[in-house]
């Protein structure tokens, strides 16, 4: 991805018209934001109200790959140089950042708004007790679907549970057309899809206090159904997620059904532009039929602050503006399909207004009414998802059987984490 950087105070002429915010004169601080992709263009939509709000403070927003601003602030805060005011963290990888001393605590600024999100997040931000990252956005496991392609075979969306979803896939399964009902990632990649099945399914894969939960037999039949629908069922395009093979499998309608989070929807309207009004929306499916209204929760994004700058009153400020200004987080949602921490912005009439490449409201055709489900967290999620991806290579090459990819992941987790 190309480093792409936009001082915002342009941004906020262009979103006003032209009229330039009356901005005060005298001096101006200004700070740098690292994110990426809909998340720069949320900030630029937003940034007119925080300049409006904080006239001597502009926000230069840089946008750079996910995982190379990762990297590069953890190499930031060793170093002491390089760190940008304030940085998008992926929020799997949040707890690796508090432990190395190099982020801002943030207790009294996130603490009085605790009510405002849930409180399965607020134990994610923290540190030995003290907050350390800001709310920002979440994102649900969701189903997008081609409509056009379900009418044909007849099959009615929403789909309730995975059983049915998993025989309309059979339904949809066309060889003449080499065409798939979604698709699956192998790789270490292919843990973040998984994570929407294991959280359906109501499966932790370890305690609160961070150990590994042994002999995971409801883990172990995710993992099983994850194969089978490729090589058992055949109905599942297996497929690197976000990669050139994915979007072109997008575009040419070899896959009817993209299983992803909320954000899928920025994917599809720049991937498949022409098939506007084709796709639509529903809910991850119940794991079983008696099971609860449960959806995954497909990752999510944390606002940090690193130390090693000067400017912490302003990065304050424009990390507080995104993760508890109302306006900020619906703004954040209709332009880059962040699903708002903030429980005051998800009751806000306007989530239920629809986008239009959908025609049909995301929120709620896919996350009103559904409880969602969070996998516990551990220090290092990095190393978790790059050993299951090596299970799941082996897996799908035919190298090991599910129930003995899970016992060797599972293993390798009691080695790591006790």
């Amino acid at each position: 991805m190309k480093r792409r950087t936009i001082l915002a105070a342009g941004a906020a002429t262009a979103f006003l018209g032209g009229r330039a915010p009356a901005y005060a004169q005298g001096r101006t601080t200004r700070i740098t934001y690292w994110c990426w992709s809909e998340h720069a263009r949320g900030a630029q939509a937003v940034y007119p109200r925080f300049r409006e709000q904080n006239p001597d403070i502009e926000v230069e927003i840089t946008n750079l790959n996910p995982q190379e601003i990762q990297d590069k602030i953890l190499v930031a805060m060793a170093t002491g140089v390089g760190a940008p005011d304030v940085g998008l963290i992926i929020e799997s990888r949040f707890p690796t950042y508090p432990a190395t001393g190099g982020l801002l605590e943030v207790h009294d600024h996130v603490a009085p708004r605790e009510a405002d999100f849930s409180a399965r997040l607020q134990t994610r931000l923290k540190h030995r007790g003290r907050y350390f990252g800001f709310p920002y956005i979440q994102n649900i496991a969701v189903m997008f679907y081609r409509q056009d392609m379900f009418e044909e075979r007849g099959i009615t969306a929403p789909i309730e549970t995975w059983d049915e979803w998993v025989e309309a896939g059979k339904r949809i399964r066309d060889r003449a057309r080499n065409r798939y009902m979604h698709q699956v990632s192998p790789g270490a990649v292919g843990f973040g899809p998984l994570l929407g099945y294991l959280e359906a399914a109501g499966v932790h894969l370890f305690t609160e206090e961070g150990r590994v939960i042994r002999n995971n037999r409801a883990a172990a039949e995710v993992l099983k159904v994850y194969h089978d629908i490729v090589r058992e069922h055949d109905i599942c395009l297996l497929v690197t997620h976000n990669t050139p093979e994915h979007f072109v499998a997008m575009r040419t309608g070899r896959i009817a059904a993209l299983h992803s989070g909320n954000w899928g929807l920025d994917r599809l309207e720049r991937e498949a532009a022409a098939d506007a009004g084709k796709w639509k929306v529903q809910h991850f499916p119940r794991w079983r039929a008696d099971g609860p209204k449960q959806v995954g929760n497909w990752g999510g994004s944390v606002l940090v602050i690193p130390r090693v700058n000067r400017n912490h009153t302003a990065a304050i400020k424009w990390a507080s503006f995104l993760s508890a200004d109302v306006e900020a987080q619906i703004g954040l949602w209709q332009n880059g399909y962040g699903l708002p921490t903030s429980l005051a912005a998800q009751r806000d009439q306007r989530m239920r207004a629809p986008q239009a490449f959908l025609g049909q409201s995301m929120y709620e055709a896919s996350v009103l009414g559904r409880e969602v489900f969070y996998t516990n967290l551990v220090r290092d999620w990095p190393r978790v998802q790059i050993e299951m991806g090596r299970q799941l290579d082996a897996m799908f090459q035919g190298q090991k059987a599910p129930d003995q990819a899970w016992s060797d992941f599972e293993a390798a987790m009691v080695r790591q984490y006790g």
